[in-house]
C-alpha cells in the first residue's frame, strides 16, 4: 500500500466501474497527498484481530470492534520529523458502526455470498491510539467521521460477506464506504499542512474473516487486515482548506458483487 500511489489512482477508476458509483458524485475529488492508517507493522505485515458482527435482516447494523491499527503513512512533504512519513501506532484500533441495511440484507445466493448495502444514518468511525514518534504519548482520538454517499446514488456502505463453502473467496469479506471526516487530531492537521479538520474520503479496506454461526441468521468473524487512505486536495474556497479525497478498494472480493440476490 505504502508505494501504490498511482495503482491507487488506477484502482478508483476501476472500483468505479465495480460500484456503479455516478461520476457526479461531486465530493469525489481528484487524489492528491494521501495520509494511511492501516493495520500493517513491521515487515509490512497485515494484523489480525477483533470482532465483526452482523445479523441478517433489514434495518440491521454491521459492527468492527478493536480491529488493529499499527502504523501511519503521512503524505509527501510532510514536515513530521520521520524522514520516509512512517510512525508506529501503540494500541491502535478502528472501531466502526454502519447505519441500517437497507438491501441484500437477508440471505446467500447459491454460491455462499452476501453483499448488503447499508445507509449512512446513526453510522461512525474512530481511530484510537497513540503516536509516540509525533509526540502523542497516551491513547487519544485520531480521527473520526460517519459514513455518507456524499450526495450520489451509491449506498455509503456496501459489505461481501462469504460462506466458508464459498468456492472462490472461503470465509472471507469486506467492505468499501464514503466517509464524512468531522474531526482529525490537531497534531495529524499541522503535520498534514491542514487548515481546518473535517473533510470527505472513502475507506479503501477492511478485509474479514467469517462465517454464518451455526444455528443462527448472524455472521461472525475477525478483522483480516485494515486500511483507511484519505487522499488530499485543495478546494476553491476558502484558500489553503483541504477537504479529504477518494481512494477506492480494488479487491477481489468485491468482484462477487455482481452475483447479489
Amino acid at each position: 500500500m505504502k508505494r501504490m500511489k498511482a495503482a491507487l489512482i488506477c484502482a478508483a477508476a476501476v472500483g468505479i466501474a465495480l460500484f456503479a458509483i455516478p461520476a457526479n458524485a461531486g465530493s469525489i475529488m481528484q487524489k492528491g497527498s494521501d495520509i494511511d492508517f492501516s493495520s500493517a507493522g513491521l515487515g509490512n505485515l497485515k494484523h489480525a484481530g477483533g470482532t465483526v458482527e452482523f445479523s441478517r435482516g433489514f434495518g440491521n447494523v454491521l459492527t468492527i470492534f478493536d480491529a488493529p491499527i499499527h502504523e501511519l503513512l503521512a503524505p509527501s512533504g510532510s514536515h513530521g520529523p520521520s524522514k520516509n512519513g512512517l510512525y508506529a501506532i501503540t494500541g491502535g484500533e478502528m472501531n466502526v458502526r454502519t447505519g441500517a441495511c437497507m438491501e441484500f440484507c437477508m440471505g446467500m445466493n447459491g454460491s455462499g455470498f452476501q453483499g448488503a448495502n447499508f445507509s449512512g444514518v446513526g453510522s461512525s468511525l474512530t481511530i484510537t491510539g497513540e503516536i509516540a514518534g509525533l509526540g502523542i504519548n497516551r491513547p487519544e482520538l485520531l480521527i473520526a467521521g460517519f459514513f455518507s454517499n456524499l450526495g450520489s446514488n451509491a449506498p455509503a456502505t456496501h459489505v461481501g460477506l462469504n460462506k466458508s463453502t464459498n468456492p472462490k473467496d472461503p470465509g472471507a469479506g469486506g467492505m468499501s464506504s464514503y466517509l464524512d471526516i468531522t474531526y482529525i487530531n490537531p497534531i495529524l492537521v499541522d503535520l498534514l499542512h491542514l487548515k481546518g479538520a473535517v473533510g470527505e474520503g472513502q475507506l479503501s479496506e477492511i478485509y474479514f474473516n467469517l462465517d454464518v454461526l451455526l444455528g443462527s441468521q448472524s455472521w461472525s468473524g475477525t478483522i483480516a487486515g485494515s486500511d483507511l487512505n484519505v487522499a488530499l486536495t485543495p478546494t476553491p474556497e476558502p484558500a489553503n482548506i483541504m477537504l479529504l479525497g477518494s481512494a477506492l478498494l480494488s479487491a477481489a472480493w468485491m468482484l462477487r458483487r455482481r452475483n447479489e440476490i
